[in-house]
Formats: C-alpha cells, sequence, structure tokens
C-alpha cells in the first residue's frame, strides 16, 4: 500500500508530496489522459461524465476531484497547471484536493484510492516508455 499524503486536511498545504516511486514527469497533458482514463474506468463514468465544461453528477464532479488530486499529489503537478488541463480555476483544484484528503480518513475510500493511484503511476509510466 502506498504511503498517506504527507499533508492533512489540518495543515493543507499547495505543496504536494512527492513519492519517491513516482515515475519522472513526462507531458502534463499526457499525465491528465492517462489519469483520466484510469479515473473513468474506476467510476464506471464516460469521458463525456468526467467533462471539463460543466459539474455534471455527483459522480462525475467527485471522479474529477479525484483525477485533479491525482495529478498534484502522484505526479506533482501544480494546482494551476492542473486548474489548465481541466479548464478550472487553481482554487478549484485547491478544493478538490482538500475534499478528497478529508475523504482519505474513510478507510475503504483511501484503499480504492491507494489502488487508483498506483494504477495511474503504472499507467504514466508506460505511456512516457518507462
Amino acid at each position: 500500500m502506498l504511503p498517506a499524503p504527507a499533508y492533512h486536511s489540518s495543515s493543507f498545504s499547495a505543496a504536494p508530496a512527492r513519492n519517491p516511486a513516482s515515475p519522472p514527469l513526462c507531458n502534463p497533458e499526457a499525465i491528465r489522459r492517462r489519469v483520466a482514463a484510469c479515473v473513468i474506468a474506476e467510476f464506471g463514468i464516460t469521458a463525456d461524465e468526467l467533462g471539463f465544461g460543466s459539474r455534471g453528477s455527483p459522480r462525475a464532479s467527485l471522479a474529477r476531484q479525484v483525477a485533479m488530486y491525482l495529478c498534484h499529489v502522484g505526479f506533482a503537478l501544480s494546482f494551476e497547471g492542473i486548474g489548465r488541463l481541466f479548464h478550472r480555476d487553481r482554487t478549484t483544484v485547491a478544493y478538490a484536493c482538500r475534499v478528497i484528503e478529508e475523504r482519505r480518513e474513510d478507510v475503504r475510500f483511501d484503499a480504492r484510492l491507494a489502488r487508483l493511484e498506483r494504477q495511474c503511476v503504472s499507467a504514466v509510466r508506460r505511456g512516457c516508455g518507462q
């Protein structure tokens, strides 16, 4: 199991905890595409539902928050950069990360997210030719 992020909701920081096992960064758009594909599969939604234009259903909104969180924590992308990739403001990305961090208190959600993070890291490694 991957270690929990180095920050918690009570001491939230804009700087992500870089996991030494994470692959070196490749193109941020490639990271977003691969993370989005993993999240879409995990949540059983379509790319249109994950979408970048509207809030959508609560399920799609949670999936988008998870995708933004994974881009930040798993791949050290900045809030501003993630905001550009997801067509959102950086403050929306920061809010998404806080929401997901708080939800990690739930053991089942935390385990699901840890598994999804491993899948994303693996997908990005394959995509970056590593």
